[in-house]
């Protein structure tokens, strides 16, 4: 609480008058002190009775019957008001202008602290604009028996109401109220006195507490009360709805999570807050680390490290969507990111998780990050994890300084294991090979639906060798007699020459530029598109079995619907697809993704690069009017 300069120098004048009035009879001073304090603070003082207790070192005084007046704008009537104050002073401070209090004891005391929404204080008796001094005006060591504490703040809808009480052990005490405008009670213990300036001497504090859907239990130490300059607390536990909840009590970003609880150890020492060798279970994930955050710049910074041998995606809450699924509109995530708070906070936390769960999706193994909040700008990069056999990596950035968020993603797709990706599927699990790519988007939005159904960019995947079944590629070609044969003979895995998926991204809608799965048994190429932004797929399927049998259809398949409930169908009207020869020239575009990698990495054995090489000769034969040979990939065998 701050003293001005001005005040503490009639004080000083006060305590001198009541060294004089010890010779004097110090009652007879009461009319004059409480004058001066009044006209000085233009409020009011009452005192009742004054005696004093002589010493030359520490002479102490007793004040009865004592009232000062609020602020004309406060609520309560009285800013302090007390059955009677003790109070010794020492001597050789009041030569040098200090007023030193070592010892304060209240009896039945009311203080009443309040601060308007304009940031008016009640406890300020006017504004000085001269530089901050050390306070003339000081209490060492602070004890009562029973007071009451109010505290408001009407710009962030505190109202807070504190019973205190003195036992043999120390001081009890409880509250109740609002904080922040959510429910708060609690109560706890400390110890029997109050060191105000003591910032080497730690005070004793057990409490517990309740704010909104927020609980705590905590056990430890105080060192410095004014400011909490010094705190190593236990917290056992720390449990809330959501890490979200925290930004209202501590006025720093957490994300929003599935239920949580922590136990740790809470350490300040000046401006450097560290919650240590913490262990925290949210939802159905397990973390432990230490997270470190520092107050004492221009924006509070927080940095860690921290593990979790289990993490269950959904426990993220908008990382991945809402963990309330009737209001999902499609698979995509849809809720929202709340970019307001991220200029609060700056970070630089590093995560590491082993099994990572999704629902009804393909795990996820071996996940590192480093999450970086700078500027309102929050990134991922690197963010590496691995599925399916294989490795997704690179970075994904968040700039919330626009509106909507800008977002940009690019990852690299690296050894997926063909099996792995359809573990459902029985006759996927002997097919052999690797799938890599690359997913490069930019989109707009305040969620992870809204940024892919508006985004721009590219997605390629390719599979340069491997095997499949011949059952599921005869079913491809819808080929009755193929898989009747399969079916009789048995099932056997077939070459896979080449496998590519390249899309081109604008506005949300993904155009394919090539679809082509080449094969022993059939080749398939394709065309059409997907929607990010509706969640639609409109894709055909030409199936080219290499082996012509009466009994194939050879006819078309069609993919329609939504991502969740895809359908696929025959083409009975045949539609006229651009055949084979077409969709192999589909991979000529110059801007398919893959093309990069396939340079850098496939080399002259690769078969992905030996059909883009068939399909480059068909494509100038077609153009110079030659018939050409057929590529490859539509060559039977």
């Amino acid at each position: 609480m701050r003293t001005l300069k001005w005040l503490g120098g009639t004080v000083l004048v006060l305590v001198l008058l009541l060294v004089l009035g010890v010779v004097f009879g110090l009652n007879h001073l009461k009319g004059p002190i409480t004058r001066a304090v009044s006209k000085a603070t233009g409020r009011e003082l009452v005192i009742e009775r004054l005696t004093p207790a002589w010493s030359w070192v520490h002479p102490r005084f007793r004040i009865e019957g004592v009232s000062f007046a609020n602020a004309k704008w406060g609520r309560a009537k009285h800013l302090l008001k007390a059955e009677a104050i003790e109070a010794s002073v020492s001597v050789l401070p009041l030569f040098i202008g200090r007023v030193v209090l070592p010892e304060v004891h209240l009896e039945k005391a009311e203080i009443s602290l309040e601060q308007d929404a304009e940031g008016r204080k009640n406890w300020v008796m006017k504004e000085d604009p001269e530089p901050k001094e050390e306070s003339r005006f000081v209490v060492e060591l602070l004890t009562l028996d029973h007071g009451r504490l109010a505290y408001v703040d009407g710009a962030r809808d505190i109202d807070l109401h504190s019973e205190l009480s003195t036992d043999a052990d120390g001081v009890g005490f409880s509250v109740q109220g609002k904080y922040n405008g959510m429910a708060l009670k609690g109560s706890g213990h400390g110890g029997p006195v109050l060191s105000i300036r003591d910032e080497v001497t730690p005070y004793p504090l057990k409490a517990q507490a309740k704010i909104g859907d927020t609980a705590v239990k905590l056990q430890g130490t105080i060192t410095g009360i004014v400011g909490f300059k010094g705190l190593d607390l236990k917290f056992e536990p720390l449990s809330g709805k959501s890490l979200d909840d925290l930004y209202h009590i501590v006025n720093v970003a957490f994300p929003a999570t599935s239920p949580y609880t922590t136990t740790g150890r809470l350490v300040r020492n000046g401006g450097m807050i560290r919650y240590e060798k913490f262990t925290a279970k949210i939802g159905e994930s397990d973390f432990a680390g230490t997270l470190e955050v520092d107050t004492g710049g221009k924006r509070t910074r927080m940095t860690g490290d921290i593990t979790a041998k289990v993490l269950n995606i959904v426990d993220l809450g908008p990382l991945v969507g809402t963990d309330k699924p009737e209001q999902k509109h499609g698979m995509l995530p849809d809720a929202p990111f709340d970019s307001s708070r991220w200029g609060s906070v700056d970070a630089d936390v590093k995560i590491r998780a082993g099994t990572i769960k999704r629902p009804e999706q393909l795990a996820l193994d071996h996940l590192t990050t480093r999450i970086v909040m700078k500027d309102e700008v929050l990134s991922l990069d690197p963010l590496e994890f691995g599925i399916a056999g294989g490795k997704l990596a690179g970075t994904v950035r968040l700039d919330g300084k626009h509106e909507p968020i800008r977002s940009d993603l690019r990852m690299g797709v690296t050894d997926l294991k063909l099996n792995e990706l359809f573990p459902t599927i029985e006759k996927s699990r002997g097919s052999v090979g690797e799938i890599s790519g690359v997913i490069e988007l930019s989109g707009t939005g305040d969620s992870v639906a809204k940024m892919l159904g508006s985004a721009n960019g590219k997605i390629g995947l390719f599979l340069d060798g491997g095997e499949v079944s011949r059952f599921l590629m005869n079913a491809a070609a819808i080929d009755l007699w193929g898989l009747a044969k399969t079916r009789l003979e048995g099932d056997e895995n077939v070459e896979i020459r080449c496998a590519i998926a390249d899309f081109g991204v604008k506005n949300g809608v993904a155009q394919a530029n090539a679809l082509v799965f080449d094969t022993a048994v059939v080749n398939v190429g394709g065309d059409g598109t997907i929607n990010l932004k509706d969640e639609q797929l409109d894709l055909t399927l030409k199936p080219d079995p290499k082996h012509k049998s009466v009994a194939s259809l050879n006819s078309p398949l069609r993919i329609r619907g939504t991502f969740s409930a895809p359908k696929v169908g025959v083409d009975v009207k045949r539609i006229a697809a651009r055949g084979a020869g077409a969709v192999a020239m589909g991979i000529l575009n110059p801007f398919l993704a893959i093309l990069p990698l396939l340079n850098e990495g496939g080399g002259k054995d690769s078969n992905c690069a030996a059909l883009i090489t068939a399909a480059t000769s068909s494509g100038r034969s077609a153009a110079s009017g030659g018939t050409g040979k057929r590529p490859p990939s539509q060559s039977g065998r």
